[in-house]
């Protein structure tokens, strides 16, 4: 097995205890990091962490390139960025000596990084090295000179504002998912707990169009009744407030868990117990990395379940991850006629041109008028 070596300079991520005050004048890469992870105090806690976690882990595999130097950053090159695409394809184990040099104590990379990863990678990095060109090294030198990642970030693009969303399951994956939950056992008290938050969390994400993350972060106080209704107070992505619909069937869901858990059938004003219960502790939530774990198992079962009958379905369910809950919902929604600007407010998208992509209609109708075009074509002679 190939291990990257290089020298020590360490990356230290560290608590506040250790951070040093930071000067007008930026001589370093980790002070530059802070600096540019200072702007993002105001975020969430995963947003905050996701983008220390991919601006460390970029400085770990420079240095793993480089002599030793306190301030490899301002050197990048758009071919450094070209490498790092590349390693991100097939990253190999660092050296544990140098990993613990750097200040880490387990491998940055343990597997290849999915498109979407690599996009918020590029993503991560396109903003900090536009930050750090407002960044002074001198009173008049830009701590970095350009921004190294603008031809890559630009190359991998974003979604056409007109691209239909694929990353939705169809009605057949959908159901497969419902009789995977289904099909859990329910034999003992545990059991139980399995199935019913299981089947609390795909509902969830499906019809209030959750982010994972969202959902983790909800208390059973975050649904509050109104005069028309029940709705969902939550703070979404980028830390946005924000009050959605919570529909009926929603809340029978909500309902059937709450009783499963001996809870009263609908919350209290107010009430603080997490949304969604971890099966063991009292009163414990759940990460989002557990809902995801959840889900993937979840979609493995049902990819099992349409594998002889829909081999590209089953494939499809395997790559499926919680995100693809709230496409689903979306797409589905979009489908059911329903009025877009109602589905853009309740999905939280910044412009109708979004909510747009997840309409499949439209191909489907193009799709029935061509083919009725050839319907009406003589045969050919035989």
């Amino acid at each position: 097995m190939n291990t990257l070596t290089s020298y020590q300079y360490p990356v230290r991520p560290a608590g506040e205890a250790e951070l040093a005050l930071i000067t007008r004048y930026i001589t370093d890469d980790v002070s530059a990091i802070r600096a540019f992870l200072d702007t993002y105090s105001k975020k969430s806690r995963h947003t905050t962490r996701s983008y220390e976690k991919e601006c460390y882990r970029f400085l770990v595999w420079l240095r793993a390139r480089r002599p030793p130097a306190p301030d490899l950053l301002p050197e990048v090159v758009t071919q450094d960025i070209n490498d790092y695409l590349l390693f991100l394809e097939n990253p190999r184990p660092f050296d544990h000596e140098y990993l613990l040099s750097q200040g880490w104590k387990h491998q940055p990379f343990r597997k290849p990084l999915s498109t979407e990863s690599v996009k918020h990678t590029l993503t991560v990095l396109f903003r900090m090295f536009t930050a750090m060109r407002e960044l002074r090294r001198t009173k008049v030198d830009p701590y970095c000179m350009f921004n190294p990642v603008k031809m890559a970030h630009e190359g991998m693009g974003k979604t056409a504002p007109d691209e239909e969303v694929e990353e939705a399951l169809s009605e057949r994956e959908w159901l497969a998912v419902q009789q995977a939950v289904e099909s859990l056992p329910r034999e003992s008290d545990r059991d139980l707990k399995h199935y019913h938050r299981a089947r609390w969390i795909t509902q969830l994400l499906y019809r209030a169009y959750l982010r994972r993350e969202e959902a983790a972060m909800l208390t059973m106080g975050s649904f509050e009744p109104s005069p028309h209704g029940w709705d969902i107070k939550l703070v979404g992505k980028g830390g946005k407030k924000a009050n959605i619909v919570a529909t009926s069937k929603l809340m029978d869901e909500l309902r059937i868990y709450r009783t499963s858990l001996g809870l009263s059938p609908l919350p209290a004003y107010k009430e603080t117990l997490p949304a969604i219960l971890a099966v063991t502790g009292k009163d414990k939530g759940i990460t989002p990395q557990a809902i995801y774990l959840i889900c993937k198992e979840i979609f493995k079962m049902a990819a099992a379940l349409v594998k002889d009958e829909d081999d590209r379905a089953a494939q499809r369910l395997m790559l499926a991850s919680p995100h693809w809950m709230r496409h689903t919902g979306v797409s589905h929604t979009m489908e059911a006629g329903v009025d877009p600007r109602y589905v853009q407010a309740q999905a939280r998208h910044s412009s109708l041109k979004v909510t747009a992509r997840y309409d499949h209609k439209r191909r489907q109708a193009w799709r029935n008028a061509l083919e009725a075009a050839t319907d009406k074509e003589e045969p050919l002679d035989q």
